[in-house]
């Protein structure tokens, strides 16, 4: 039997596992509520953007995750709304 980390999107298709290669953390970091941010992550041949929606926001209202986009050093993090956007944690893995 097989262990490892896998991750999956919304329409259950694998996104990423560690089973079936080794991966390793290259980058790992915040982007705050309600903000943009800009992160330099190493380079490296294959690389898989993973992000966590951290807290919720206060009352009745809707959610919202950041976007982002990797190029080659730069994560960029993009919130969609200036106030209802929740913190996100990213962790970028390489091999």
């Amino acid at each position: 039997m097989a262990y490892g980390f896998s991750t999956y999107d919304s329409d259950g298709n694998l996104q990423f596992s560690s089973v079936d290669s080794t991966w390793t953390v290259i980058f790992a970091g915040l982007a705050a509520a309600n903000s943009n941010a800009t992160f330099t992550v190493p380079v490296m041949p294959t690389r898989v953007v993973t992000r966590q929606m951290l807290n919720q926001v206060t009352g009745d209202d809707e959610a919202y995750v950041h976007t982002y986009s990797l190029s080659g050093t730069t994560l960029t993090a993009t919130a969609p709304s200036s106030t209802d956007t929740v913190a996100t944690y990213f962790v970028v893995y390489g091999k």
